[in-house]
């Protein structure tokens, strides 16, 4: 049930980061009204990326759930995702200043 669950966030998280990567959706990702960049193509690239690598990350992580037998080790699982998740959107937020 949790690789199933953990699939679907993977697969719409690597869809979205397509949809970001191929038409270049980098209006959607500032909240300014007039947003300023000086390289919409770099920025759709790594965002795009960024997105697809969390969305092998969540099937992963559902994967690695689903072969833990305890309790505990499901719930390690889950909380290592949200950490993971975490370091990865500070690491991505540094790098696009």
């Amino acid at each position: 049930m949790l690789l199933l669950a953990y699939s679907v966030i993977g697969i719409l998280l690597a869809l979205l980061g397509v949809a970001v990567w191929r038409f270049k959706l980098t209006d959607r990702l500032t909240k300014r009204n007039n947003p300023v960049v000086s390289n919409p193509d770099t920025l759709a690239r790594n965002a795009g990326l960024f997105l697809i690598g969390l969305g092998i990350y969540a099937v992963l992580c559902g994967y690695f759930a689903e072969q833990t037998t305890t309790k505990n080790g499901q719930i390690m699982v889950m909380f290592l995702f949200v950490l993971g998740v975490q370091v990865a959107m500070v690491i991505y937020m540094t790098r696009v200043r």
